[in-house]
């Protein structure tokens, strides 16, 4: 499932294999490399908050057992993150829009450079700000994308899998992905709550919009009004 990501000097390609039903818009966002709070605004054209659902962060001191850490970490713990003392951290947020879920991201991060940490955990940027903090372009790699449910039974996935409960009648949208800067590494599921949210827009949003996403197979056959509305 790997994804082709390849660019010259003038021309640049992503080829991945995609599910039949997704969309234009969809692979937009299954595709945005640590900026999918920018790319989510710009289609609401509204701002989208953070809000931490849970944090669980350790290290494992050199020839000690795994710590838990209370947030945020002294300054001597922060000091000592290293490749062989990582500073690691389960997470579960929201991505809110105009009071809204448009997306639900679980992710483990691992950090092994004191700064990083500080900007991390004690200046609390979230993930996708933390690349434009420390002026780094992460390496992205698309590794699932699926439609529906988020295979939870899975027994190569971790232990918090972001089970959701969708409103009856909404089809889920997910995907796995890594990314992977200089001392911040970060394996990453988000679960988009609903596929009608890219069709219906600020519509989907204000609860106005009515038209099932399981109903059309491809944006460009949903009606002009809806797929035009933001």
């Amino acid at each position: 499932m790997a994804p082709t990501y390849t660019f010259t000097n003038k021309t640049t390609n992503i080829a991945f294999p995609w599910p039949s039903a997704v969309s234009g818009v969809e692979r937009i966002a299954l595709s945005a490399q640590g900026e999918l709070q920018r790319v989510l605004s710009a289609y609401f054209a509204r701002p989208i908050s953070i809000t931490v659902v849970y944090t669980h962060t350790f290290w494992h001191p050199a020839g000690a057992p795994r710590e838990f850490l209370d947030l945020p970490p002294s300054p001597s713990i922060i000091a000592q993150a290293s490749e062989e003392t990582p500073i690691i951290q389960t997470r579960q947020v929201h991505l809110v829009c105009s009071g809204q879920i448009v997306c639900t991201a679980t992710a483990t991060v691992r950090i092994t450079d004191p700064s990083v940490a500080h900007f991390f955990l004690v200046e609390n940027f979230a993930i996708g700000q933390m690349f434009r903090r420390i002026e780094k372009m992460p390496k992205f790699e698309l590794q699932n994308v699926g439609v529906g449910a988020y295979p939870c039974e899975d027994p190569d996935v971790p232990s918090w899998c972001p089970a959701s409960k969708p409103e009856t009648g909404s089809q889920e949208l997910w995907r796995k992905y890594k990314l992977i800067a200089p001392d911040f590494e970060c394996d990453i599921v988000e679960v988009f709550p609903d596929r009608e949210m890219f069709v219906g827009g600020g519509n989907w949003l204000d609860g106005t919009s009515g038209v099932p996403v399981h109903l059309f197979e491809r944006l460009d056959q949903y009606p002009k009004r809806t797929a035009l509305s933001t």
